[in-house]
């Protein structure tokens, strides 16, 4: 199967593309997001790596990949640069973890991936100040390719790849306070096993969207009532144009989640942008034009919630194309 096989390689060709959105011609679409590339110096080319935001010092704190090693880059919205921080005592290298920020900890949380001796349920912790690693009891069974939200005081994580490609359909929360994981009830009518998908916290509830199981794309946006302990099948209008794989944050003042290129059944890109607007009543809203730009999955999309700039990093494209380079946007109105 070709996704099996892509995960298990390291791509080593390196591809470039001008990533710029056209302007919209829709009312209800958002104001034109140009892109330009930086230039300057950064991480080598990788895919299926993690990356979040840490407000404190407005930067992007990015981890893992295939094509990478087990070091840290932060890359500074001031001043535009990359740097490399070479950490003693954590995590072997590994791909498709998950990781959201700890801000009142100030600190990274880094779950689950892909490492060589395996899938891993490994938990751990990286302190933005003293740039030192430090373990945490492990997390749920191992996975990767799982989804991941959080509202800054708890994370969720949904589904992903067990050991031998095996789709999950389980809930978890942690408690980024006293670092314990609960499984979340998920009484039926409930979603069916997927991995790769969106996925979001806004206003007390889940939002989950597109991603596949190892047969291939699994449709379909859903909602967890965080409160109500329940999920129910939105309708939203229009689709996501990729079905899996995109590079996804959200946009906190607009409350919208972005996702930004992506793939079908992993053998045909895109190099779209969309948004999911988190309301009542879902709706798709689509950036319009779609290059020039050579499509992309598994890349990382960062946004500062402050400035409401875009980052846009690295993936991979066909089983060979690795990107390492750097994108940057500044949102405009909302959708």
């Amino acid at each position: 199967m070709m996704y099996a096989r892509w995960h298990y390689s390291r791509a080593g060709a390196l591809g470039s593309a001008v990533f710029a959105l056209a302007a919209c011609s829709s009312p209800d679409a958002p104001t034109p997001v140009p892109w330009h590339q930086l230039e300057a110096p950064g991480p080598s080319p990788r895919w299926a790596h993690a990356a979040v935001f840490d407000p404190k010092r407005r930067d992007v704190v990015l981890f893992g990949g295939f094509g990478a090693g087990n070091e840290i880059w932060l890359f500074s919205f001031k001043s535009r640069t990359w740097i490399r921080v070479d950490a003693p005592n954590g995590p072997t290298p590994r791909a498709s973890p998950n990781a959201v920020a700890d801000p009142t900890r100030d600190r990274i949380v880094v779950f689950g991936g892909v490492a060589a001796a395996g899938v891993t349920n490994e938990m751990w912790a990286f302190d933005l100040a003293t740039h030192a690693w430090s373990t945490l009891p492990t997390g749920p069974a191992p996975r990767w390719d799982a989804g991941i939200a959080t509202d800054g005081a708890r994370a969720w994580i949904y589904g992903g790849f067990a050991p031998g490609l095996v789709g999950l359909d389980d809930l978890w929360e942690f408690d980024l306070a006293s670092n314990r994981w609960t499984e979340l009830p998920e009484p039926s009518p409930k979603p069916i096993a997927r991995t790769n998908m969106g996925l979001a916290e806004w206003n007390g509830s889940l939002y989950m969207t597109g991603g596949h199981d190892a047969r291939g794309d699994t449709p379909g946006t859903w909602r967890y009532d965080l409160t109500q302990h329940a999920w129910q099948q939105l309708s939203p209008s229009d689709t996501p144009r990729a079905g899996a794989h995109s590079a996804t944050d959200v946009d906190r003042r607009c409350g919208d989640l972005i996702l930004a290129g992506g793939d079908h059944d992993d053998g045909v890109g895109v190099a779209t942008t969309d948004y999911l607007l988190l309301t009542s009543t879902p709706r798709f809203v689509y950036a319009a034009g779609s290059g020039p730009f050579a499509p992309r999955r598994h890349a990382t999309l960062v946004m500062d919630q402050a400035t409401r700039e875009l980052l846009l990093f690295g993936g991979i494209e066909g089983s060979a194309t690795v990107y390492g380079d750097t994108w940057l946007s500044r949102l405009g109105n909302c959708p």
